[in-house]
């Protein structure tokens, strides 16, 4: 008898169980991630949700970017989710003008987010029929910096856009690189078209471009003229190279190069020993009464077709509740009226922040509002530009609307290799080619290698305190100057300097001490020879103002490469010449590949032998060297 009872029992209770149990309502939630430690948030979010709430159940599923995007048509039709991740601006727009997403005020009372959110957030998901999406995060958009570069170089965050163009020509002078801009993804090169649109013609003008209409003259010339102030002088680091945003986070960390224009996404890439070395500052503005930021916005939202909309207001009103943990946990800002700033983990969050609490008008981002061709040919035009180092595809493309080729390579290249950075001096033409001999000699070694270009040897010295893998080509007598840099034994060929003089009689005698001679590079062996020879050497900065210079001058002398003086043969016709020095050349690699010394020394011998070689030579006319 007492076991029927028992039984009996454990069969109530198990019946008990088995009822809660299958009572629990399943909710099925789609999201975008793109990094695991998104997902962990995300999974602890909804785990915290069913831990409070016994009366629900969450199926969590997550997808990549194309994936997403792909499935999401889909989705809205089948009612596969019952909620769903989705972005702010034109993306959201579109979903309402289809009519395919339930209003979150029908499921949430208004006073309630009205109370909750802040208001231009609010805003930015509402009509005048309701309210279509829950907020999720925001992130604000700026320049990530390297304070150890900055304090190494005596520069400071600039405020505005005159002081940010003066800040990377005081980078670039000191022999580091100002800039590194991400292109593989292709759309963060569109957050310098968000803010350069809205300086220059507030948001009227960003929207013609988004609607590649017709653009007012005054403020398309402004728009190229305010990027053009960055072009020209080599101030992003390797425009060749198709950089990740997170290779680009990785290369200020590494001090390759001091700051890059970036979405506060890459707090979680950010590596957590180089952090506080890690600053960041809002993008600066032209014109003081410009107060627009980019800060693209996170949502959720839920589809007509949702099986289970009816039973989500519990699960809205949490994330509404839990929103700052919750942002904040995704790397992200948070979107309610509470007061989050000392929660926020890192000051360059609470910068952040503060810029966009002091903004008027809040830009979703152009490749959120632009069709997704009119996006990709602006960001092809931007990308060219800054490999060209001028802005002819920027009129092109995103001023004329023209097509822009250019390969990004948007999917991730997991090929490339590993990439070196050289410096030089600019000014002699020789530098071109060990340019082309040094990328042959390193790809026989498996290495890509960019060429970063300054004005001075103190600059270029200096590089080396920046990341820089060596110089590209110097005499032997730099060796004195640069102990951490290895010499490679073989030469890459000899070079000769010459005496250029109006007559003849000038270069057959002794010169007079103190003559002005000009040239346009800051070459070590010229300078011993000017001090021997007790001469005055007189800068200048293109062969253009070298030569004028020297055609006004009575008693006009210069000193010159093989390869210029081939090269200007017709403003020479007049002129005699003799030599003066005559060096070899030789490539320099720092202490740290010291190991390839000898790979290099004997790919260079080998490649010395092959008609390659000599065509180069005879290419820049040093055969006869």
């Amino acid at each position: 008898m007492i076991k029927i009872i028992w039984f009996v029992w454990g069969l109530c209770c198990y019946i008990g169980i088995a009822t809660n149990v299958s009572a629990a309502q399943t909710l099925s939630v789609a999201v975008l991630t793109t990094s695991e430690n998104q997902s962990d948030v995300y999974r602890q979010v909804f785990d915290d949700f069913e831990t409070k709430s016994s009366k629900f159940r969450i199926k969590l599923a997550f997808f990549n970017d194309n994936d997403f995007k792909r499935l999401l048509p889909s989705w809205l039709e089948t009612g596969e989710y019952d909620l769903l991740y989705w972005q702010g601006g034109q993306r959201l727009r579109s979903l309402i003008a289809q009519d395919v997403i339930q209003p979150i005020d029908t499921l949430l009372p208004k006073a309630e987010l009205q109370k909750a959110l802040q208001p231009a957030v609010l805003n930015s998901v509402t009509n005048e029929t309701g309210t279509y999406a829950l907020p999720l995060a925001q992130y604000g958009w700026g320049f990530y910096y390297n304070k150890s570069v900055f304090k190494e170089l005596n520069v400071r965050p600039p405020k505005t856009w005159s002081e940010f163009v003066t800040l990377c020509r005081q980078i670039k002078n000191q022999g580091a690189s100002p800039l590194v801009q991400a292109i593989q993804e292709s759309w963060p090169l569109l957050a310098w078209l968000d803010y350069l649109s809205v300086d220059v013609g507030g948001t009227a003008f960003r929207q013609q471009l988004i609607n590649a209409s017709l653009l007012e003259q005054q403020n398309a010339s402004s728009l190229i003229g305010q990027f053009n102030q960055l072009l020209g002088q080599e101030w992003f680091l390797a425009p060749e190279r198709r950089w990740t945003w997170q290779q680009a986070i990785k290369v200020v960390e590494n001090k390759q190069a001091a700051m890059t224009l970036m979405g506060q996404f890459a707090e979680s890439t950010i590596d957590s020993t180089q952090s506080e070395n890690i600053g960041f500052f809002p993008f600066p503005k032209a014109r003081e009464d410009n107060h627009s930021e980019v800060a693209p916005l996170e949502l959720w939202v839920v589809p007509r077709s949702a099986k289970n909309k009816a039973q989500l207001t519990d699960l809205l009103r949490f994330l509404l509740n839990n929103n700052a943990s919750m942002a904040i946990g995704l790397g992200s800002l948070p979107v309610t009226t509470d007061s989050f700033s000392e929660y926020l983990p890192s000051e360059r969050m609470k910068t952040s922040a503060e810029s966009l609490a002091q903004s008027d008008t809040l830009l979703q981002f152009f490749d959120r509002d632009a069709d997704a061709k009119i996006s990709l040919n602006a960001a092809r035009s931007f990308a060219k530009s800054i490999h060209d180092d001028n802005s002819e595809s920027l009129v092109n493309g995103v001023i004329n609307g023209a097509q822009v080729v250019y390969d990004m390579n948007t999917d991730v290249d997991t090929q490339q290799q590993p990439q070196l950075y050289f410096s030089s001096i600019t000014g002699m033409k020789e530098t071109f080619f060990a340019s082309n001999l040094m990328q042959s000699i390193y790809r026989q070694l498996g290495y890509d290698i960019t060429i970063t270009r300054f004005t001075s040897i103190a600059a270029s010295l200096n590089s080396y305190r920046f990341g820089s893998d060596g110089e590209l080509m110097r005499v032997d007598a730099y060796s004195r100057l640069s102990p951490s840099l290895l010499r490679i034994p073989e030469p890459l060929t000899n070079i000769t300097f010459y005496l250029v003089c109006k007559n003849l009689d000038m270069c057959s005698s002794s010169l007079s001490k103190g003559s002005d001679v000009f040239v346009t590079s800051e070459l070590l062996v010229v300078k011993d020879w000017a001090a021997e020879n007790h001469v005055n050497l007189k800068r200048y900065n293109s062969v253009e103002a070298l030569f004028n210079a020297f055609n006004l001058s009575e008693n006009g002398l210069l000193v010159l490469g093989a390869s210029e003086i081939i090269d200007n043969s017709s403003m020479l016709s007049e002129s005699t010449y003799r030599t003066i020095i005559s060096v070899p050349l030789y490539h320099y690699v720092h202490n740290k590949h010291k190991e390839l010394v000898p790979l290099i020394n004997n790919a260079l011998k080998q490649y010395k032998t092959t008609e390659q070689y000599q065509a180069l030579k005879q290419r820049y006319w040093l055969q006869h060297n």
